[in-house]
């Protein structure tokens, strides 16, 4: 059995039915531009491997402080922990980003960025007691395939199986140029209603939906109905950010900076899964003050935290998997047994 043969027998790759298409493509190295296939071929990756890798493939530099960091701190969970890539990272992205973004909230990946953000613009209603449950997005959409994301998306074959599931967005037509002041208008009969929480947009650019561009002046008048009508504003630059768009980031063309800006792809070069949340402060002083102040501390998280995982090992072995899940399982019994005692001398 050969290569081809063997993905098809265990792999279901993304946006592809596993019947009637071609068989994918074999890359056995890739440099610079170039994909290189196991019959000999080069090929030009022109799609950037779906828009993430921004300085090559196989770029030293990045190689290279993957490798370093790779031996140092691979991984720590994020909450009540932190490390100095995630600093500097965040102190960096903060200098070169529009001036109201204040705070950096990471995730993995582009739909991860865009939920999060979702659920910041609603939460941030809750906390302030206000009935705001309803999204603007632009017709013809792409932010992600999660369900938040997917629900203000285009409607398509791909969402079809899930519209049940899916919230309901209030969708604008396109401005094309031609019908920018119907949408304009649409937009702010949306806006006076008082019931929407949020404007999500791919700035300037539509990517999935075939590179279609509008203009920085139609996006700068509904932002500015936006920000009048207390509207948090979501700039979804997953796609056009680090330079895609000339500039580094597509909204540094707007006069109204959004609330929200979400941030993927080229954030590692396509090197690695990676997502940034920039948030205004005004936002953030808000959902600073209801935060909870109910904190429990479980020993089992530390447990799993500190689990030693075998250095260099690119693929996990089944066999030290089973022994990990034997131990834990020990573990937790002596955590219960352990619990139970406390809980029967208090």
């Amino acid at each position: 059995m050969n290569w081809i043969e063997r993905d098809k027998s265990t792999i279901w790759h993304p946006f592809t039915p596993l019947k009637g298409v071609a068989d994918p493509l074999m890359i056995t190295k890739a440099e610079g531009v170039y994909l290189h296939t196991d019959d000999g071929r080069k090929i030009i990756d022109a799609v950037s491997s779906w828009w993430v890798n921004l300085h090559g493939h196989g770029n030293p530099h990045i190689a290279k402080a993957i490798a370093s960091q790779a031996s140092n701190l691979e991984h720590v969970i994020f909450a009540g922990f932190t490390h100095e890539p995630a600093i500097k990272l965040a102190e960096s992205l903060l200098k070169i980003l529009p001036s109201n973004q204040s705070k950096i909230f990471y995730s993995d990946n582009g739909s991860t960025s865009v939920e999060v953000a979702i659920k910041m613009a609603f939460q941030y209603w809750y906390n302030k007691d206000v009935k705001k449950k309803r999204i603007i997005a632009i017709d013809g959409a792409y932010h992600g395939d999660t369900f938040g994301s997917m629900s203000v998306g285009e409607r398509s074959d791909f969402t079809k199986p899930f519209v049940e599931h899916l919230f309901e967005v209030d969708f604008i037509d396109f401005p094309n140029g031609e019908n920018d002041k119907a949408v304009i208008e649409t937009f702010q009969a949306l806006a006076e209603s008082g019931e929407i929480a949020a404007f999500i947009f791919e700035p300037l650019i539509q990517g999935a939906s075939g590179m279609r561009m509008y203009s920085a002046e139609t996006l700068d008048e509904l932002l500015s109905i936006a920000k009048e009508h207390n509207i948090i504003c979501i700039a979804d630059e997953v796609m056009t950010g680090f330079g895609r768009t000339g500039k580094l980031f597509a909204s540094d063309y707007l006069e109204n900076k959004p609330d929200i800006m979400c941030l993927s792809k080229g954030l590692t070069g396509g090197a690695l899964a990676l997502g940034a949340l920039l948030v205004h402060l005004i936002l953030l002083m808000l959902l600073i003050q209801k935060i909870s102040k109910k904190h429990s501390c479980m020993a089992i998280l530390t447990l799993l935290i500190l689990w030693p995982v075998p250095q260099g090992l690119p693929v996990m072995n089944c066999s030290w998997l089973q022994n990990v899940g034997k131990t834990l399982k020990e573990s937790l019994k002596s955590i219960k047994d352990f619990c139970q005692e406390l809980k029967a001398n208090r």
